[in-house]
């Protein structure tokens, strides 16, 4: 159809823009390879679906409680590895070019996607009969486990034998593939090729395509794409699974860190040397006193030498913590020592009671969602709800993952608070004093008993201190210590507040650090105090005070919170009850290849397969490392150290860091 135009004395022919629109009727959208790739897509993803509702109708049991936020949560991890396993297919979908439409192009794009697409398909069935033994999707170290089985061969037709019927699943899915795949090309894209004005219009619209794709492959607009760990988050440790799909795992878990097993020890005399079970708490110093509720406060980098009465002799870094000074002279304290150098580390430790003994942090590990017994859902049966608060931007560090994962209820970042716009420091988060007098306020809000940690956030670098304190605090040789003043401020004001409510008189607060922070600070005994963090038990009611020199580790907080209220339960954790002297006392962590086992006076350095050196912190720097054979009671230490090891790897490999 034509129209014409008349100006002046020019007559201009102009086309109906509608006879060359490509969206002008709806054949057109039907056939496009848009279309196609929206078909398809939409097709996998009722698969997928059809694949969780057969892993959780044979393995209901495991999932009593389930949700239909459960299959919703799944969603993002079926889009997720859809993407993930079809992007070749996908991009090609979306070339501008005419020969995507020739047979030779669609039967090499049908053969990837029933190929790629039944792998998937057969990872999730396979993990559907499997679940019950590992009790978690596969992850890509299942091929390190076939290859390191001498038995495969006879394992396989066993499995197949006892599953017969899934053989029969796998094959129907694979009909359904090839099916949609010939009825798909029934509505051909001959003639899609771009052309004219329209041009631009449809690349920008594939432009487009491809960043919605690759928001879906990162599973959503989050600071950090979604990971194994994060479907723990989502639903529970206990539910991960269900959550997951098999796929996404096996993607998500490769090129990490893949532990190898330990065999220094039988696996029975190795528990018996070094046992993650814990089922008894005594307390051997004490009466507690009525303890509703626990608050936990992690000092973000705060070690125990900027306190003027926890650090050692002499000092030099002292005296910027006057309140917590206070407070400890009240409280019952322990020469502190952090499992790891980093926060994300600090969370799975304090909560999880796993330490950092990989290079990996465990809450992004392929083992983030193994079946683990935690302890803090013992205290939600005790009826008391469970609290993470700290102020920096939702999902820095995975912290509201790791935090779900141990058994967290509710987790609040910056997000959450009212006035984040205004309060915000430009860099992390919520500066403390504000932040903290919000949670005391927030505290005072919930309903009944309850567990809360507190994770601060300002003395990180770039160690901001808002202008109206600059002045007020003392400043150091280093700006650490003068953010940590500001830390200690607030930490004032929370407690100020706090001590007005009514549940105040039966709470205990346990003080610790996420890790150690010395900036640019000279003269460190860093033998000494790497890992140097405060570790206190304040209560209002506690007659007991005391400053022990005994270590105590992160893992061992949960553990000994249990001890020091006598509450009961079983658990499984890396930790200790310091509050009974049957249990040991040491700390260790993980760095660069390498193991540190700090026990008594001693830092002992192990290689993984054999003690290296041996220091006597006792000395004074600089230490020459002492002959093994010199040391008393190495062999215990070597022992101990090894039982340790052996059963983190072999705990989270095997999947049994849970108490049946």
């Amino acid at each position: 159809m034509k129209k014409w135009r008349h100006s002046g004395d020019a007559t201009i022919l102009t086309t109906d823009i509608m006879e060359n629109n490509p969206f002008r009727k709806t054949d057109t959208y039907i056939h496009s390879p848009l279309f196609q790739l929206l078909l398809r897509f939409s097709a996998l993803l009722l698969l997928y679906v059809l694949c969780r509702l057969i892993f959780y109708w044979c393995n209901t049991s495991y999932f009593p409680e389930v949700h239909i936020s459960h299959f919703i949560s799944g969603l993002r991890y079926d889009i997720a590895a859809i993407t993930l396993l079809n992007i070749p297919y996908f991009l090609l979908l979306l070339l501008p070019f005419n020969f995507i439409a020739q047979k030779t192009a669609i039967k090499a794009g049908d053969f990837y996607f029933v190929i790629a697409n039944s792998i998937g398909i057969m990872a999730n069935l396979i993990d559907t009969c499997y679940y019950p033994f590992s009790l978690r999707r596969m992850t890509f170290d299942i091929f390190n486990f076939m290859g390191a089985t001498n038995n495969m061969g006879e394992l396989i037709p066993l499995f197949l034998q006892d599953y017969y019927y899934m053989i029969f699943i796998f094959l129907a899915f694979i009909f359904v593939l090839i099916a949609f795949c010939y009825f798909a090309n029934k509505l051909n894209y001959n003639n899609f090729a771009l052309k004219g004005k329209f041009r631009m219009v449809q690349i920008a619209i594939r432009l487009v395509v491809v960043a919605v794709l690759l928001i879906g492959a990162r599973g959503g607009l989050q600071l950090r794409p979604i990971t194994v760990a994060a479907a723990g988050g989502a639903g529970g440790v206990e539910y991960a699974s269900l959550i997951l799909n098999s796929p996404f795992s096996l993607i998500n878990t490769i090129g990490e860190e893949q532990l190898d097993s330990k065999n220094f020890f039988s696996e029975e005399a190795c528990e018996q040397n070094f046992s993650l079970k814990r089922f008894s708490f005594e307390n051997q110093y004490f009466t507690p006193p009525q303890t509703d509720n626990i608050v936990v406060i992690i000092l973000e980098g705060t070690s125990s030498e900027y306190s003027y009465f926890l650090a050692d002799e002499p000092k030099s870094m002292a005296g910027f913590t006057p309140f917590l000074d206070s407070l400890a002279k009240q409280s019952i304290t322990y020469r502190g020592m952090a499992n790891g150098q980093h926060s994300i580390e600090a969370v799975s430790s304090i909560l999880g009671g796993i330490p950092a003994l990989m290079d990996k942090p465990f809450s992004q590990s392929r083992y983030a969602t193994s079946y683990v017994s935690y302890a803090l859902p013992l205290l939600k049966e005790r009826g008391m709800s469970t609290h993470f608060y700290h102020g920096g931007l939702n999902g820095t560090m995975g912290f509201d993952r790791m935090s779900q994962l141990a058994g967290i209820e509710h987790y609040y970042g910056m997000n959450e608070y009212p006035t984040s716009k205004r309060d915000f420091d430009g860099s992390w988060g919520i500066p403390d004093v504000p932040y903290l007098n919000y949670v005391a306020r927030q505290l005072d809000k919930i309903d009944g008993h309850f567990f809360a940690t507190i994770f601060t956030l300002s003395s990180h670098h770039p160690f901001k201190v808002p202008a109206e304190y600059d002045n007020k605090l003392p400043k150091g040789d280093i700006a650490m210590q003068h953010a940590v003043a500001y830390e200690d401020e607030a930490l004032r004001q929370f407690f100020e507040t706090v001590s007005k409510t009514d549940w105040y008189q039966n709470t205990l607060f346990v003080i610790t650090a996420d890790h150690t922070t010395f900036d640019d600070a000279k003269d460190v005994d860093f033998q000494q105090h790497k890992y140097s963090i405060p570790m206190l038990f304040f209560h209002p009611q506690q007659k007991e005070v005391y400053h022990a020199s005994e270590i105590m580790q992160q893992v061992d907080i949960l553990p000994s919170i249990f001890g020091y209220c006598g509450f009961t339960g079983a658990f499984c954790s890396f930790g200790n009850n310091v509050f009974d002297d049957s249990t040991p006392r040491f700390s260790i962590a993980h760095q660069a290849g390498m193991f540190q086992m700090y026990i008594d006076h001693y830092l002992v350095d192990f290689d993984g397969n054999k003690i290296l050196n041996i220091w006597d912190l006792n000395e004074q720097m600089p230490r020459s490392p002492l002959a093994p054979e010199k040391v008393p009671g190495i062999e215990e230490y070597e022992t101990l150290i090894k039982s340790v090891i052996q059963q983190f790897h072999n705990g989270l490999i095997n999947n049994k860091l849970h108490i049946k």
